[in-house]
């Protein structure tokens, strides 16, 4: 009880204190790939007009160091890092240092905000899981995902002298779909 009672605690500390980076504007070097979302209700389709070709899954995972003044957010494989700094006469998080690019998806069918990728450091998992999702429907030669299903889940914490580490994992699934077309 009192293990769940600590991760809830580190959840809305860590919580609060991303939310301040979000009303701060920072560029973030990022690539992106975009796919179309759909549902069956929005297909309006007979079953000659399309073909599912497979179920996909994409990945991502990334590693958020916290301390009181800064935080950095990482990918373990080094694609990218950033490190953010807390302003002492503000109280905001701004970008202070960056290394690489985040390639980042987006769903056309879901509002995309242009700073939403940075809003929350678990965002970047959940956007860089997605962008590996499109490569893969782009590979298959889909037109599209049906059904999707994202989920990000804390995979580990660990706590020690004022220097938390938080592990996200975000995986994303669905069916790739192709149009039938008349030749």
């Amino acid at each position: 009880m009192l293990k769940r009672l600590f991760f809830c605690c580190l959840s809305l500390t860590a919580i609060m204190a991303f939310s301040s980076c979000s009303s701060s504007r920072v560029l973030i070097p990022q690539a992106t790939n975009m796919v179309k979302a759909v549902s069956f209700d929005e297909l309006n389709l007979t079953g000659k007009d399309y073909e599912i070709l497979d179920r996909v899954e994409a990945s991502s995972r990334i590693i958020v160091e916290l301390t009181k003044d800064s935080y950095t957010v990482k990918d373990p494989d080094g694609t990218f890092e950033f490190e953010f700094k807390k302003d002492k006469k503000t109280g905001a998080f701004t970008l202070e240092d960056f290394d690489g690019v985040v390639r980042a998806g987006y769903l056309l069918s879901r509002d995309r905000s242009e700073n939403d990728v940075m809003a929350y450091p678990d965002q970047i998992a959940h956007r860089i899981a997605i962008y590996r999702i499109v490569n893969l429907v782009k590979e298959q030669g889909g037109d599209g995902i049906i059904e999707p299903v994202i989920s990000t889940a804390v995979e580990g914490t660990e706590s020690r002298f004022g220097h938390t580490t938080i592990t996200y994992l975000t995986t994303v699934s669905g069916k790739v779909v192709r149009l039938k077309t008349s030749k």
